[in-house]
This record gives C-alpha cells, structure tokens and sequence, in this order.
C-alpha cells in the first residue's frame, strides 16, 4: 500500500493537479501492480484482476463493473472530510456482484459511498464477505446463501436484505434504516447496532442494541418476532419486546432520553448517547448501541489514507517541496 501511494503522489507532483482531483485505480496482482486513471479506471481494473487480488480506488466518482470474481476493493471512504483533507469515493450506479462457484470466498469492499444499490447473488455459497465501512442505499444478500458474512461500521438508508439462506451472518456497529424479513432458517446476529424500523418477520439475535419502531405502538407490527432472541438491549418503543419468548435484560426508553433529542436514520449522525443513557449497559459492561462492543463505530477505512497534502506549485533549487500525512485507523 505504501509502493502504491507513493506513485500516486509522483503522478500528482508530475501533473500539477490536486490529489483529490486524480482519479486513481491501482490493481496489486500476484508481485505486479497496475494503474488506470479516470472515471472508468474501476472497470478497467476489475476486467485485468484476478480472483483475490486488491483494487484500491482514490477519491471520486467512477463508473461500475459487474464483479463476477472474489475481489478485495478498498475505497477512500464513504464521507467528505475537507478540513482533514478525505474526500469520498463514490459508485455512480448499482453494483452487482455475482460470484461463480470457485470465486465466493474471501470478498472485502470498504471505504465506499453510494446512494444505489448493492446486490450479492451467487450460485454457490458466498463465504466470508466483509461489507466495511461503506454507506449504500440498500444492500441485498436475498439472492445468496451465505457463511460466515459480516457488515462493519456501515450506513444503508433504505432497507438491509439478508435473506433467507444466511449462516452465521454478522452485522456489527453499523445504523441501518429498516431490516426486512428472513425466514428461521437462518443465523443471524446483529451487536451494538442502530436499526430504525424491524420488520416484524426479521427473525434474529440482537445484542447490545439500539432499536427504533415508526409503526403506531400497539399495532402487531411494532413488535419484534416472537422467535427473536434479544439481550441487553434498548427499545425506543414501548411493545418492541413484548412478543419475545428469549430475552434478558431488556430496557425501554425515549429518544430525549437516549439523544436529547429526535433521532432516526442519519447518514451523519454519531448518536452519541447523553450520559444518562449511558447507565443501561452490554453484555461487556460498555455501553449499549454504535459505540459500545469491541469494534467502536468507526467510518474512516482501516487502510492508510492521504490526510495532508501540502504541494508547492514552484520548484525551489530544482526541487518541488511535497508535504503529504498519511494515516490509517485500527483495524
């Protein structure tokens, strides 16, 4: 990741442009890296990859490929951060990826923006697909089977589709609009995450937890499933428990309580709770919802990222004076 950044930085000396402003796709293959530039860089270097190998995409908008083969692709992040100098990666379309039975196992995406849709479907069980640190608009596994899938420190605005065929599925310290339904059959647990509207057919674990109902208490859908299992979680609607067989520690509160003030989905908001609501602990003993657990909510990618960019626009005794910061988050 350093050899590449590194070349980005002398393309950006050698063009005289902003770093933010260099649209850049860079493919490690095997020993080789390979580099494409622009809107289409993306679905330039998707069609050159090989299952397994790492695409790491700069700031802006690029067009999208089909994935049809197990990628790791990192972004520069699904938020704008001037003052810090992070700018966003962003799809311009839906993305599908549709992976071949030989090519299901070990996906990663991380670091992206989109107000579209992100659509996994295969033939063969999809294993091991890490969904980090992204915002879309929908996500939908209903097309997969799944083993062992996790989603961390995402944002979808619209609906988390899981389906109904999900082994051991994962979604931690994520904000999630609304949760459709799945059947019984499937395994999954969500920890320390926000979810603004359940659907009464969603059939799950939740721990450490922070859930929101907009259906009128007292209707049968403001209620979770009864085949739910919930512990040590935190209710803004006074029915949302009351149909569950399984649970342990569960609370109830207002959202003035929790926030100071009316919440639901935000693509920004931290929700950081008042101290008051601070009291109603996990299971771990730290505090319930996004920035409890073992994984505290984080949206910058894990990767290193370009945080400073200071580049002269004259040379000085044959030399042009670069200052560039790079930084990375814990993992």
């Amino acid at each position: 990741m350093k050899q590449i950044l590194l070349s980005i930085l002398m393309l950006v000396c050698v063009m005289g442009i902003k770093a933010q402003d260099l649209m850049v796709a860079t493919l490690q293959s095997g020993e080789a890296t390979h580099v494409f530039y622009g809107a289409n860089a993306f679905v330039e270097a998707v069609g050159k990859a090989n299952s397994g190998d790492l695409i790491t995409l700069s700031a802006g908008t690029f067009n999208v490929p089909k994935i049809e083969k197990a990628l790791k692709i990192q972004g520069a992040g699904y938020m704008d951060d001037p003052e810090n100098g992070l700018y966003r990666t962003t799809l311009n379309y839906e993305l599908y990826i549709n992976l071949p039975e030989g090519s299901s196992d070990d996906f990663l995406l991380e670091g992206i923006y989109s107000d579209k849709e992100l659509r996994v479907t295969s033939f063969t069980p999809v294993k091991n697909f890490i969904l980090k640190r992204c915002r879309f608009y929908r996500v939908s596994f209903s097309g997969a089977t799944t083993e062992n899938c996790q989603l961390e420190h995402c944002r979808i605005s619209d609906y988390l589709i899981i389906g109904d065929k999900s082994t051991n599925f994962s979604v931690v310290n994520s904000v999630i609009n609304v949760l459709q339904s799945n059947k019984e059959n499937s395994s999954i647990i969500f920890q320390n995450t926000f979810i603004n509207d359940v659907s009464y057919n969603a059939i799950a674990t939740f721990e450490n937890c922070l859930l929101n109902s907009s259906y009128s208490t007292g209707s049968s859908s403001s209620k979770l499933h009864s085949n739910c299992v919930v512990k040590y979680c935190l209710s803004l609607n006074a029915d949302m428990f009351s149909n569950v067989l399984t649970k342990n520690n569960c609370y109830v509160a207002t959202k003035t309580t929790i926030w100071g003030t009316d919440k639901g989905y935000s693509d920004t908001d931290l929700y950081v709770l008042t101290e008051e609501a601070k009291k109603y602990t996990g299971s771990d003993g730290k505090e319930i919802g996004i920035h409890g657990g073992y994984k505290p909510f984080l949206s910058t990618p894990s990767h290193p990222q370009i945080t400073k960019r200071d580049i002269a626009t004259k040379t000085s005794g044959g030399k042009l004076k670069v200052d560039i910061t790079v930084e990375a988050q814990n993992d």
